[in-house]
């Protein structure tokens, strides 16, 4: 999509980004040594993802926006799980963070920047 502009960011437990063209957001986390499919588990509702990794759950939280969760899904890449949730409705309206409690509670011109 010509001049899509992907929000993407970061936390301590995972990174994510909007992708091209804007109907998926993929969530990236960071696997140990050792990790294999079967230390996984991943459940995806459409307001609610849960992550456990080698028995230790990573996220457990509700999402900002809906996903579709039957066109959601997940890989392993390499070290690194991928989440890849499928925007309700087909939506490319970029999501500005996944989680709600990701959410900033202080309005800041500088937010709007990423739109312009």
């Amino acid at each position: 999509m010509p001049g899509y502009k992907a929000l993407q960011g970061s936390t301590e437990a995972y990174r994510w980004a909007n992708i091209e063209p804007g109907e998926e957001v993929e969530v990236e986390f960071d696997l140990p040594r050792g990790c294999r499919q079967l230390d996984i588990k991943v459940k995806v509702k459409a307001d609610h993802i849960t992550v456990i990794i080698m028995g230790l759950t990573v996220v457990d939280d509700d999402l900002l926006n809906r996903c579709d969760p039957e066109e959601s899904r997940w890989e392993v890449r390499g070290t690194r799980l991928v989440v890849v949730l499928q925007k309700a409705n087909r939506s490319k309206t970029p999501w500005p963070v996944v989680f709600l409690k990701d959410c900033k509670t202080d309005f800041d011109f500088e937010d709007m920047q990423h739109f312009f």
